[in-house]
C-alpha cells in the first residue's frame, strides 16, 4: 500500500455540506456507478451472525477510475473530473467531489477495488482505501494487470447508526425508486438497471400513469421525421427536474431541456421522453457548453423542431388539465371554502345557482393557470373571487370571456367551456 497526503482537511470536507441522509449517500455511490457509464449497479448489504449490518457492497461494471487519474478523483475535493464536464445529459450527477466522503455518516472505512483500460485496452485493478477518521488522506496500490473486466466495487465497512432492517425497508425501495426511476425508466432500452441485494429495484408503483404516442412532423423539404413520444406522470416527486428527454435511434439521450411546468407547485410530477433518429445528428460538441437553455442553439429555428416543441407543449397543458380536473380541484375549491374567502349565499334557488356558477368559473380558471390560486395571499384571492362573483351578477358578465383570456392562460378549449359557462 502506498500513502498520499492531500491538502483538504476533514474539517473542511465536514463544513462542506456533506449529505445527513444515508439514503442519500447511498444514492451517491450508486450515482458514481452510473456516472461511469455502467449498465448496471449492484448494492449488496451483509449482515453479521447477529442480524448487524457489518459492510455495505456497491459494485458497477462502469469504466474504472484510471490510474493516472487517481491524485485528480481522490485529492481535490470539489474539483472532480465530473464538474469539468459540461452537463447536458443525465449521465453525470455527482459535479464536486463530495460522494467519495459520504460514507463516514455510517462507516467507519471505505475501499475501492476498481478496473480500468489503459490506451492499449489492457485491462488493469488497484485499490484506493480511506478511514472516517482522516479522510484528508489515502492509501492504495499500484495498478497490475487483471482479466476482469472493467468497473469498481465500494466496500463500506465498520457500519454504524445504520442497520439491516432500515435498508431492507419499503421505505428505502420507495427513496431508491423515486431517486432512480425516472433514470432507470430513460434507459430502459438500454439494459441500465440497480440491484438490490441480487433483485432488479421496482420502480412502477410511482408511476401514475403513462401515455404512449407516435407523431410524424414533415420539414420544409416534405422529409418525414418519427416521434415516439413518452409521457409518464409520477405519483410522487422524482429525483430530476421535469424535462423533456431526447433520445436518438439508438435510444440514448443527447440532451434534456426543462418542460415549461416546473414552478406550478401542483405536484404536476411528470417526465416526457422522445425518441427518434431526428437527434442521430445532435452530439454534444454541437451543444451550447454554458446553458441548458441553449441545447439547440443551432437548430433551434428547424421548422421540425419548432413544431416539435409546439405538440410537446400542448400535450403537457393538456395532462396537466386532465390532473388537476381529476386530483386536486376539488381539494383546492375545499381549501378556498375552509378558508372563508368564498361569498356567503343563501338557501335560495337564484343563490345556489350563482354559487354553482362561480365554482365551475374557479374550476376553469385553475384548470387554466394554477398560478392565479396558488402561492397567493388570501386577501387576494378573496378579492379576486369576489370581483369574480360580482361580474356574474353584472350586466358585463358577457366581457368575463375577453378579460379573462387577456389575463389568463387560456387556451382554445379553455375559452370554449368559459363560453359555454356563461351561456
Amino acid at each position: 500500500m502506498k500513502h498520499f497526503r492531500t491538502q483538504i482537511t476533514n474539517s473542511s470536507i465536514e463544513s462542506a455540506g456533506l449529505v445527513k441522509d444515508p439514503y442519500q449517500a447511498l444514492a451517491e455511490y450508486i450515482w458514481n456507478g452510473f456516472d461511469a457509464d455502467a449498465h448496471t449497479v449492484t448494492v449488496d448489504f451483509i449482515s453479521n451472525e447477529l442480524g448487524h449490518l457489518s459492510q455495505i457492497r456497491i459494485s458497477d461494471d462502469g469504466t474504472g477510475i484510471p490510474y493516472p487519474r487517481l491524485a485528480e478523483a481522490f485529492g481535490n475535493f470539489l474539483d472532480s473530473a465530473k464538474r469539468k464536464v459540461p452537463k447536458r445529459t443525465s449521465y453525470t450527477r455527482g459535479r464536486k467531489g463530495k460522494g467519495r466522503f459520504s460514507f463516514s455518516l455510517f462507516a467507519t472505512r471505505a475501499k475501492w477495488d476498481t478496473r480500468y483500460a489503459d490506451s492499449e485496452h489492457d485491462n488493469f485493478g488497484y485499490s484506493i482505501q480511506i478511514a472516517r477518521d482522516n479522510k484528508q488522506a489515502f492509501d492504495f496500490t499500484e495498478p497490475a494487470p487483471t482479466t476482469r473486466g472493467t468497473g469498481t466495487t465500494v466496500e463500506l465497512e465498520g457500519i454504524f447508526g445504520l442497520s439491516a432492517s432500515a435498508l431492507a425497508s419499503e421505505d428505502f425501495e420507495q427513496f431508491l425508486a423515486q431517486e432512480f426511476g425516472w433514470f432507470l425508466l430513460l434507459n430502459k432500452k438500454n439494459g441500465r438497471q440497480l440491484m438490490l441485494n441480487g433483485i432488479p429495484l421496482a420502480y412502477t408503483q410511482i408511476i401514475d400513469e403513462t401515455d404512449h404516442r407516435q407523431w410524424t412532423i414533415s420539414a420544409d423539404d416534405d422529409t418525414d421525421y418519427v416521434f415516439e413520444i413518452q409521457y409518464t406522470q409520477w405519483k410522487v416527486n422524482i429525483g430530476d427536474r421535469y424535462y423533456y428527454y431526447f433520445l436518438n435511434g439508438r435510444h440514448l439521450e443527447v440532451a434534456k431541456v426543462l418542460s415549461s411546468f416546473n414552478n406550478n407547485a401542483i405536484s404536476f410530477h411528470h417526465s416526457v421522453f422522445i425518441q427518434s433518429t431526428f437527434f442521430d445528428d445532435f452530439f454534444q460538441n454541437d451543444m451550447a457548453l454554458a446553458q441548458e437553455d441553449n441545447l439547440f442553439s443551432e437548430r433551434l429555428q428547424q421548422v421540425v423542431y419548432r413544431k416539435l416543441q409546439t405538440e410537446l407543449r400542448d400535450l403537457l397543458s393538456g395532462k396537466q388539465k386532465k390532473f388537476i380536473l381529476e386530483k386536486t380541484v376539488e381539494h383546492k375549491i375545499k381549501q378556498i371554502a375552509d378558508q372563508g374567502l368564498l361569498p356567503s349565499y343563501t338557501d335560495s334557488a337564484d343563490d345556489q345557482h350563482r354559487q354553482h356558477t362561480l365554482l365551475q368559473l374557479i374550476k376553469i380558471i385553475y384548470a387554466a393557470d394554477p398560478r392565479s390560486f396558488v402561492g397567493v395571499k388570501p386577501s387576494f384571492t378573496q378579492s379576486y373571487i369576489s370581483f369574480l362573483d360580482l361580474l356574474l351578477q353584472s350586466d358585463q358578465r358577457a366581457h368575463l370571456v375577453s378579460v379573462l383570456t387577456r389575463s389568463t392562460a387560456f387556451g382554445e378549449k379553455d375559452r370554449q367551456r368559459l363560453e359555454a359557462l356563461l351561456s
